[in-house]
């Protein structure tokens, strides 16, 4: 911005598309399936050869608590969300896949984070006023035939709410942060292509909205060109395109590399008893209804307010795929860690050296088998964590509890608690699919 317990290990992914669908089309007989790159494998643009897999782990780590102190600010501010939810990933702990695509005319190489806590597609563009260091060349517009700003007045910038508008009528946004990192420039459209590995052909999509930063800080140095947003807001990919279903799958490293995420017809909605209601909710995001948490089989004795949306639209459980571990808010959190700390007492616990994780072990009998279950009961589906999604080593490898406890009334289902299952979105009938399955 890996071993059988780390996902930040080297996933190396190809893009795949299954047809080539217009901007405008929004049929269900259409759609595409993209596969994911993660961050640290050779194949990503942002692969770092000398990172051990302590840094790896360490970086993920600090990418959740950047996440957590994002999400936490505009939780507990009184800004208005849109404005602030263009990315959330730019300084505000940065995902772990990314997505390559092609944009202008003549098309040009970048990509983006894959985010679903975002609302935008953006990246950085030439003439810079400030821009961060890249492992590409930043996007150059006037050099597209495709690429025209937007103006003030029009439905492209009337539907981002992070906008203003210049004395020459030119669409703009500008974005700042808690942590110093901003980006600012222009709202605009332009045509995106997404390649496929030479079996069906590619997806073209004109006249996307994008957001194009002249003006850009990270104080962090990701590195990365900019973001896919995928929420479920108008100007994100999702949104764009118009289609219901969307889904993906991730693989622990040990289980193969067929990460991907998958839009329209090819996006897997597993059967019902695995399924539980969407929520709406601020920014586009991604709510959840969680009514308890167990350990063991023993129901905890959490307040159902502590996973519930307020009256005021605060609170609540996200599925973000930008969010490295679950984050509980402190009273589920207390009630999570006392009793896994119970249910292991014939071991001593030992602190984190790397001061990232809650608790860790390193008594030579301790084992992935010996570790209680957790099960999440989300509404109409139980929903347990697998020994690896739950345990981390850290850089001395010891065994981590990857469960934090979140710095605000806000719950956070972290993408490495559901390795190596379906996440499916159905947004016609406001359903969320989860199924453990062979991520190939």
């Amino acid at each position: 911005m890996a071993s059988s317990t780390l996902i930040f290990s080297l996933i190396a992914l190809i893009l795949i598309i299954t047809t080539t669908i217009p901007l405008s089309l929004s049929s269900p007989e259409q759609g595409f399936a993209a596969r994911l790159i993660h961050r640290d494998s050779p194949e990503s643009p942002l692969y770092n050869p000398a990172a051990t897999r302590a840094h790896l782990a360490q970086s993920a780590s600090r990418r959740t608590i950047a996440r957590q102190n994002y999400f936490n600010r505009v939780m507990s501010s009184g800004n208005k969300w849109g404005s602030s939810l263009i990315s959330a990933t730019l300084g505000q702990g940065h995902g772990d896949f990314i997505m390559q695509y092609k944009i202008g005319t003549p098309r040009v190489d970048t990509f983006g984070i894959f985010d679903t806590g975002s609302s935008l597609i953006w990246m950085q563009c030439e003439p810079c006023q400030k821009c961060y260091m890249q492992t590409i060349p930043i996007y150059d517009p006037a050099k597209s035939e495709s690429y025209q700003k937007v103006k003030c007045g029009s439905v492209e910038c009337s539907t981002t709410a992070y906008t203003s508008c210049t004395e020459d009528g030119e669409c703009k946004y500008r974005i700042e942060y808690q942590d110093g990192s901003l980006t600012d420039g222009d709202i605009a459209t332009d045509t995106l292509m997404l390649e496929d590995d030479g079996l069906s052909g590619n997806v073209n999509l004109s006249n996307m909205v994008i957001g194009c930063g002249h003006y850009n800080l990270d104080p962090v140095e990701d590195y990365s060109p900019g973001v896919v947003g995928l929420s479920r807001e108008p100007s994100s990919l999702v949104g764009q395109i118009g289609f219901r279903h969307v889904s993906y799958c991730i693989p622990s490293e040990d289980n193969g590399n067929g990460s991907s995420v998958k839009i329209g017809l090819p996006a897997v909605i597993t059967e019902e008893n695995t399924q539980t209601p969407m929520l709406s909710g601020k920014g586009g995001l991604y709510y959840l209804s969680l009514e308890g948490i167990s350990v063991d089989g023993a129901r905890l004795n959490i307040p159902r307010s502590v996973f519930d949306m307020t009256p005021e639209g605060d609170g609540g459980v996200i599925m973000d795929s930008g969010t490295s571990f679950t984050l509980i808010a402190p009273e589920g959190f207390g009630a999570v860690k006392q009793a896994v700390l119970d249910a292991l007492s014939e071991f001593k616990p030992v602190e984190d050296s790397d001061k990232l994780y809650p608790f860790c072990y390193d008594d030579g009998r301790f084992k992935l088998e010996t570790t209680p279950e957790i099960m999440f009961h989300f509404t109409r589906l139980d929903f347990p964590l697998a020994a690896g999604n739950t345990w981390i080593r850290n850089s001395q490898g010891h065994f981590c509890m990857a469960i934090r406890e979140s710095v605000g009334n806000f719950n956070i289902f972290g993408l490495y608690q559901h390795r190596n299952a379906n996440v499916g979105f159905d947004f016609n009938n406001n359903i969320v699919s989860l199924k453990y399955t062979d991520c190939q």
